[in-house]
């Protein structure tokens, strides 16, 4: 196993934390009583995984035709998912 680059593991970091959000959306929907609810929380995290999937994070998007960046898929992903949003951020410094 050869030695990864920096691009290479925050790419590794990001996948899993995305993939790990993901993930937990289909557990909370697993203990949501509203089938609607728990249905439509399913099907999006499917939708985000199906696009993601399309996208390539590693700086080669095909799909985005973009070269040395990740893709604007993955940039909105991570600052969905990962990243904390503007009105959690400022919720966050008022306590």
């Amino acid at each position: 196993m050869g030695v990864l680059g920096v691009d290479e593991v925050l790419a590794r970091l990001l996948r899993e934390r995305v993939v790990g959000y993901l993930e937990a959306v289909d557990r909370l929907a697993a203990l949501e009583e509203s089938r609607t609810t728990a249905f439509e929380a399913r099907r999006l995290a499917a939708a985000w995984r199906a696009l993601l999937g399309l996208h390539n994070l590693d700086g080669d998007c095909r799909a985005c035709g973009r070269g040395r960046r990740m893709c604007s898929v993955w940039r909105v992903a991570c600052a969905y998912f990962v990243h904390r949003l503007p009105w959690e951020r400022r919720r966050f410094r008022q306590r």
